[in-house]
């Protein structure tokens, strides 16, 4: 009888412990939304490049939600009555939600520190004191003006963003707000001082990683260095990685159909395949076209015949982050060992590269 109570406890503890777990890993959404009726509700995010997606059903504008969230996350809510969204952080715990359908961008969440904190973050980023200056019609001034208002603006935000880090060095808002300043708008430096002020753990979370990713690939992406493996698919979902051109000369073009400084590049690029494609050479065009139909009538327009994969993600997606790539065009010339031995060559310096290389 002893060793059943035991036995019983033990499962008790158990079962307790792991309902714990899942309650550390949920995020538990309830909402009355006014206009919403019967509408559906969508829940979507991205994590290690991973995308999530859920959706619910509203009842007279009232739902509830458990979402899987292993971190807080970045997350957008959409609705299938107005096609609005609204973009919040999410995380671990119950979030509460209340609104109208017509304002859906401005819904009141509560119950997320994160987004509170990122939320205070960014309406002290635009309360900046200064003014965009007014033309005056003189063309000089009015140009150094404006430098030194763009100059003014940059040095505020860094000092908002600054304070926010240091005062928030465990909160994955601060990583989101290093992301959002100085890896969309890339500054490696900037990016580098603050990541070192955030805790191990937020360090290591999906948006620290990006961080760190965006941070080492000046270096990664050095003369010498080996190349970064990568895997895109091509116009029929075929998947490719840079491991299966290794013992050739490969350039790694990223481009895109609306690049037009991509577009011109691309008779010098297929005159060097052609001069070139029988002496172990090639090429992989890696498209950060969103558009899948855009992405191939150009292909089609400027008769591309090498290898073209594409990453619908543009320079967010994972290739481009690891190869620190943030403008278009940009490409890499790696050798037949997987190192990278040049870089963003424009107008004949890959012809004149390839001659030194393969003669």
């Amino acid at each position: 009888m002893k060793k059943r109570y035991k036995l019983l406890s033990i499962l008790i503890i158990a079962l307790v412990f792991v309902a714990d777990l899942h309650a550390q890993s949920t995020a538990h959404v309830a909402a009355n939304i006014e206009g919403l009726n019967d509408g559906k509700i969508i829940f979507s995010y991205e994590l290690n490049d991973v995308l999530y997606q859920d959706s619910v059903q509203a009842d007279k504008g009232i739902f509830s939600r458990k979402i899987a969230v292993t971190e807080s996350v970045r997350c957008t809510l959409s609705n299938s009555v107005n096609k609005q969204i609204n973009i919040f952080v999410l995380e671990k715990g119950s979030v509460t939600i209340n609104g109208e359908i017509g304002k859906f961008y401005e819904l009141n969440l509560s119950g997320s520190k994160e987004n509170d904190l990122l939320n205070a973050y960014k309406t002290a980023l635009y309360a900046s004191p200064d003014k965009k200056p007014k033309p005056t019609g003189d063309e000089e001034n009015d140009k150094k003006a404006t430098k030194d208002f763009v100059s003014k603006q940059q040095i505020f935000k860094d000092s908002v963003l600054s304070t926010f880090v240091h005062a928030h060095p465990g909160q994955i808002a601060a990583a989101i707000a290093i992301l959002d300043l100085y890896v969309t708008y890339p500054d490696r430096p900037k990016a580098a001082l603050n990541f070192k002020l955030l805790t191990n753990q937020v360090q290591q979370s999906s948006y620290g990683k990006r961080i760190k990713t965006f941070i080492d690939a000046a270096v990664n992406t050095k003369n010498g260095a080996v190349a970064a493996n990568f895997s895109l698919a091509d116009k029929n979902g075929k998947r490719f990685t840079l491991a299966d051109f290794k013992g050739k000369y490969v350039l790694i073009d990223f481009w895109a159909s609306w690049c037009m400084p991509c577009r011109k590049e691309h008779p010098n690029l297929i005159s060097a395949y052609n001069h070139y494609k029988d002496k172990g050479f090639t090429i992989v065009g890696l498209s950060m076209d969103s558009s899948k139909e855009n992405w191939l009538m150009a292909v089609e327009q400027d008769k591309l015949p090498w290898l073209q994969l594409n990453d619908p993600k543009t320079t967010g997606g994972a290739a481009a982050e690891i190869y620190g790539v943030k403008s278009l065009p940009a490409n890499f010339l790696i050798d037949p060992t997987g190192k990278i031995v040049a870089s963003n060559l424009r107008g004949d310096a890959l012809e004149l590269k390839l001659k030194e290389l393969l003669h």
